[in-house]
């Protein structure tokens, strides 16, 4: 464990606000930090310079690529901003994957398609994912019926590497060759519940969203699933959408099964979402997807899909996420008031954030190398659309350089969010959150799968409430994970994967332990998903409301036939276990309402950890036969 080490203000390049984001670096002595210093202000005030000459065209973009612009073409500019990287990917034609909004599709894709660009997808409502000629953003984002061009937003599934991956594969390889069942299927005791109450999903039909379904005709044709209605042009790219559709197939084998992309674009996560209910006509959703810039205080677009299907009366489950948590001091999470420093950067406009309530900088150990090329989002507590005040996120390396940094100016119609990733190579790295202008707020900073060291000392400023989004939709369940036995472990230790020994596997029990990667609550909301405040005039630490999520614990580190998903682990892998679930009950008490599905499974849930619910595990892990009783179907 590496503690906080306090030291005068001059011995760091950013005074206060600042959080090192690997391990290994120490107070820089006075002289390095002097010039250290200077490189930070160069820096801050290089990107600073940019912000305060935005043309018209350039306020409707993100800084990201206004700043990649500039360097290309200003020497000057790129010797102040020494290894800078603006995180953009930008294609060997030169173009650039972008996200355009405004009111009129038809008309913006024809207008990139003459700019040289092409369009990906588009939606009725206007907005337009497009590979773009960097060169032609400018001429786009000039256009009246454009209101913004950002970088494409990008998303994650919550599945989990395993360490022991490797061996477990080459264990299942030489296994008698059989169907997959996951071991999940006993765990949430489904097997004998499917028995005794005699459901097995019929009648009910579940969905799911994820990245693609690549080996689906594989598992048909190994007899691991039935016939899979996917959504028209929406069967995407990779496998963990198949993963999850085994899981969701061994549990409720009577179910029917549907699955849609959720990685065609935000807009289209959301149109795909309300799909899947009014076209594909499912009573169960499960996904297991995050998009980056999902507000944590407010329901934005995919969220409000979530609302609208739960409220024409499906049930909708999500991954909780893999970014850990305050208990396990696994998380790269902070939230709380803006804190002015008292100290400020010379010649920076604006303050920075003291994440130290001291009257000195802190400087620690703060993220594991596992958190390089993550990305780190800043959120703060006003409505999405309309922010007025202006907060800005830097990255800064161990000489004090500014790497990356998200920098755009918040007018009053614009979102209240910045990003930016870590590189990928190197150490030292530290975050700093500056307010350049406006009210103070609540704040939400979260390097994304990043991990903050557990040290007592840093638990002072790593807080609880990763959990976000979608998955913290009020009617949404937000299933956190927690490992089934697996008969990989089982042949790992005996060294015979087809004589595995032991209970296989055991059912879940108050004992069980959740996973230390799995994402923590609660949820600290301000806003009604139409930008009214909960708590008008608080939008502080003491007001807005609080959402009790995650809701329920389901398995992973359970088997599927899918490659690369051997075994399949994260709460990627609980979401459609706890999906199956409530198709069993629903299959058993068809008329049963969203309520009392929620009742019966949260009234049963075997408690974990601490009495009561807790932010980690929510209500506790599910269980497939108290579940039907607790909703009176009957024994057969």
């Amino acid at each position: 464990m590496v503690r906080f080490r306090r030291v005068a203000a001059r011995s760091v390049p950013v005074a206060v606000g600042a959080l090192l984001l690997t391990a290994g670096v120490s107070a820089a002595q006075p002289s390095a930090a002097d010039t250290a210093a200077a490189r930070t202000e160069a820096g801050i005030n290089a990107l600073q310079g940019i912000k305060k000459t935005l043309t018209p065209a350039e306020l409707k973009q993100s800084s990201q690529l206004v700043v990649e612009k500039r360097l290309r073409a200003d020497r000057t500019l790129a010797a102040e901003l020494p290894g800078y990287r603006s995180g953009l990917a930008i294609g060997q034609s030169g173009t650039v994957s972008v996200d355009i909004t405004g009111a009129a599709g038809t008309a913006v894709s024809r207008a990139v398609q003459t700019a040289g660009g092409t369009v990906r997808y588009a939606t009725p409502d206007g907005a337009v994912r497009a590979d773009l000629p960097l060169s032609a953003v400018d001429a786009i984002a000039a256009r009246g019926d454009v209101t913004t061009v950002a970088p494409a937003a990008q998303a994650m599934t919550w599945n989990e590497s395993d360490p022991q991956q490797q061996q477990r594969q080459q264990l299942a390889a030489k296994a008698v060759a059989a169907t997959q069942v996951s071991e999940g299927d006993k765990a949430h005791g489904a097997d004998t519940a499917r028995t005794k109450y005699g459901v097995n999903g019929t009648g009910i039909k579940v969905c799911v969203l994820s990245d693609g379904v690549d080996s689906l005709s594989k598992s048909q044709t190994a007899g691991e699933l039935p016939t899979v209605d996917v959504l028209s042009g929406q069967a995407g790219s990779g496998d963990e959408g198949t993963a999850m559709l085994e899981i969701v197939h061994d549990l409720a084998p009577g179910a029917t099964l549907g699955f849609a992309t959720a990685f065609g674009s935000e807009a289209g996560f959301a149109a795909n979402i309300r799909a899947l209910r009014t076209t594909g006509k499912c009573t169960v959703i499960v996904d297991d997807v995050a998009y980056f810039d999902e507000s944590p205080f407010q329901d934005t677009q995919v969220a409000q899909a979530v609302n609208d299907v739960t409220a024409a009366g499906a049930l909708y489950f999500s991954s909780a996420g893999n970014s850990g948590n305050l208990t396990d001091g696994s998380s790269g999470y902070y939230e709380g008031d803006f804190r002015a420093s008292d100290t400020a950067l010379p010649g920076v406009t604006g303050t920075p954030h003291d994440f130290d309530p001291g009257s000195a900088t802190q400087t620690s150990d703060a993220l594991s190398a596992g958190s390089l090329g993550k990305p780190v989002a800043l959120f703060w507590s006003d409505p999405w659309g309309k922010s007025a005040n202006d907060y800005d996120l830097y990255i800064l390396d161990s000489a004090g350089n500014v790497v990356a940094s998200g920098t755009n100016k918040q007018t009053g119609s614009q979102d209240p969010y910045e990003s930016a990733t870590v590189p990928s190579t190197g150490s030292g790295y530290r975050v700093a959150v500056v307010k350049t202008s406006g009210a103070d707020r609540f704040l939400a900073l979260n390097v994304i799968r990043g991990r903050f060291v557990d040290s007592g000392s840093l638990k002072a400023f790593s807080t609880a409430g990763v959990t976000s989004g979608h998955s913290a939709a009020a009617a949404a369940f937000s299933v956190a994970a927690a490992p089934a036995a697996t008969a990989f472990g089982r042949a790992l230790e005996t060294g015979d994967p087809a004589n595995p020994t032991g209970p296989y596997p055991g059912l879940f029990t108050a004992a069980s332990k959740w996973e230390r990667f799995s994402s923590d609550g609660r949820r600290h909301m301000f806003y009604n998903a139409d930008g009214t405040a909960l708590t008008p005039g608080n939008v502080s630490s003491t007001g807005g409301a609080t959402r009790a999520k995650p809701d329920i614990t389901a398995a992973d580190g359970v088997a599927t036939s899918v490659t690369g998903f051997q075994p399949f682990y994260g709460t990627s892998a609980a979401a459609p276990h706890a999906a199956a679930i409530a198709a069993l009950l629903l299959s058993g008490k068809p008329a049963a309402t969203p309520a009392e599905v929620r009742t019966a499974l949260v009234s049963s849930a075997i408690d974990l950890g601490a009495p009561g619910y807790d932010p980690v595990t929510g209500n506790g892990v599910i269980m497939a036969g108290p579940a039907l009783a607790a909703l009176g179907v009957p024994a057969k």
